[in-house]
């Protein structure tokens, strides 16, 4: 990696060059091959301020840290460079581990074996007494219960009516025709 160290009315220390070097060379690793940094250090009313820019291809991470020395103020922007470095290569790796190779892979290539379909659990089973009761007193007890579907019997022609609620959150009557 390319690093480059400014000072701005100051002189920068040779174990806080060396320490800046070492990180960001720790730092290449998590980073792109290309990627290049700057670092100024500049004197300011609170401290000393250090700034890190780091720029890749798509990706510019920078930072800055005020401190009483060099040291410390470097030490605290490059932590914060580090840290969106890291988050940014976890990210990447993320998302690549969610999309699909465009490349066929040799397994792919050969026909595949009629899979053996899984053992279905039998649908679960409940006996119900259909109620009579209007479609209005149905939609009042629906409301009022847990069930999701709800089965009764029309005082008026003795059919049986289904009452249920969709995905969507309507509810239906289903009627025999």
């Amino acid at each position: 990696m390319k690093v480059e160290i400014t000072a701005r009315r100051l002189t920068v220390d040779a174990k806080t060059k060396d320490t800046i070097e070492k990180r960001l060379e720790k730092l290449s690793k998590v980073l792109p091959r290309e990627a290049e940094a700057k670092v100024v250090l500049r004197v300011e009313k609170r401290g000393v301020l250090v700034e890190v820019t780091i720029t890749a291809r798509q990706r510019t991470w920078t930072a800055e840290a005020v401190a009483a020395d060099q040291l410390t103020a470097a030490q605290n922007a490059l932590d914060r460079v580090a840290a969106q470095a890291k988050k940014t290569k976890a990210r990447v790796k993320e998302e690549k581990k969610h999309t699909v190779s465009g490349v066929r892979s040799a397994q792919a290539a050969t026909p595949p074996e009629k899979p053996v379909p899984p053992r279905e659990k039998p649908p679960r089973t409940e006996t119900y007494e259909a109620r009579p009761m209007f479609d209005e007193d149905a939609l009042h007890a629906f409301d009022r219960g847990k069930r999701e579907v709800l089965a009764f019997r029309d005082p008026s022609d003795d059919q049986i009516r289904v009452l249920y609620r969709r995905k969507d959150g309507t509810v239906v009557i289903l009627t025999p025709v």
